[in-house]
This record gives C-alpha cells, sequence and structure tokens, in this order.
C-alpha cells in the first residue's frame, strides 16, 4: 500500500504529470513526450518543478564539459 505521507510522495510527480497532460492534447503527442522528456529535468535544485535543462549552442547539456578517452586510448603509442 502507498503512504499518503507527503514525505513519502514523489514530489516532481505532479510537474511530470502537468507536463505530460500538455502533451497528450495534440495528435502525436504521446510519442512527442518520450522523445522530448530527456529535455526536461526535476530536482531539488530546481524546486522540485519541471525545468528545460539548459544547453550550448551544440545542444550539449552546459555540465558536460568534456568527454573523458578510455585509459586504452591514452597507452596506445601514436604511428
Amino acid at each position: 500500500m502507498r503512504s499518503n505521507s507527503p514525505f513519502r510522495q514523489d514530489k516532481c510527480a505532479t510537474g511530470w504529470a502537468k507536463l505530460k497532460e500538455g502533451y497528450m492534447k495534440k495528435e502525436g503527442g504521446a510519442e512527442e513526450y518520450k522523445r522530448e522528456k530527456t529535455e526536461y529535468h526535476c530536482n531539488e535544485s530546481t524546486n522540485y518543478k519541471v525545468k528545460i535543462k539548459s544547453t550550448d549552442d551544440a545542444e550539449q547539456p552546459t555540465f558536460i564539459t568534456k568527454k573523458k578517452s578510455s585509459m586504452a586510448d591514452e597507452k596506445q603509442p601514436n604511428k
């Protein structure tokens, strides 16, 4: 049985439901919601509100600065 305590509820659930509701109003909205829900995030830093992720001009998230290379790539000698 699920708890009705506000401390045990998913605080972002209402925001995600509201976002999904907006997509469901239009034709093909379910597929579009599945594709675009990765562009949003919800956590403590957003005060548990669903917000779009910030990106740079190349559509990369701003928190990713540089792709890490593997150790195998670094150990290979240059030819």
